[in-house]
């Protein structure tokens, strides 16, 4: 019973509001009709069709074409140099670490130097593999696992010295702004960076 006069209760106040909700929002509709009929219409919109260039002033203190070209900075504040540069200064700059017939007998040193350090990578890393196996081998005896074991350090220690020298070759040719291109393939390396 309880239940019933709840639930007449909540129709009954939901009936109450949805007729004054229904009315607010017709009465904020009208008055949204009358605002924008009361609103004013543009009288005239322009393009650039209906203007006349001759009929067109210039803004007040605006230069002529004369005064324009006496008004342009002899010089510009370059963020590299810290200073005023000219143009010519400026290009020049930017175009420095392009490349140029000057600096390309650099390829062919950097393909050789990229070539060597490339080849004793892959040979060190070759025989490095042939050591671990030697290593593992329970087989073998124990002298020969031993002397292996110390040829498998040096090994190590051999090609972490040519990866350093690969790094510094990369940095060199990123630094210089050559292409990357020159130096591939890039070997696999082994060691990681810190």
């Amino acid at each position: 019973m309880i239940r019933l006069v709840r639930s007449v209760c909540a129709a009954a106040v939901i009936a109450a509001a949805v007729p004054a909700y229904g009315q607010a929002l017709g009465d904020l509709a009208r008055q949204e009709e009358a605002r924008r009929a009361a609103a004013q219409k543009a009288v005239k919109t322009l393009s650039n069709a209906d203007l006349k260039p001759s009929e067109i002033a210039p803004p007040a203190g605006a230069a002529t074409a004369a005064t324009d070209a006496a008004a342009a900075p002899s010089c510009y504040m370059s963020k590299s140099q810290g200073r005023c540069a000219s143009a010519e200064e400026l290009v020049a700059a930017s175009t420095a670490g392009a490349l140029t017939k000057e600096n390309a007998p650099y390829e062919e040193t950097f393909r050789r130097e990229a070539g060597s350090i490339r080849s004793q990578i892959e040979k060190t890393q070759a025989s490095i593999a042939t050591l671990e196996r030697v290593v593992a081998d329970a087989g073998r005896s124990a002298s020969d696992r031993n002397a292996a074991e110390k040829a498998l350090a040096g090994a190590r220690q051999a090609i972490a010295g040519l990866e350093r020298e690969w790094e510094k070759l990369e940095r060199a040719v990123s630094n210089q702004r050559f292409p990357r291109k020159w130096i591939e393939p890039i070997p696999t390396l082994t060691t990681v960076k810190q």
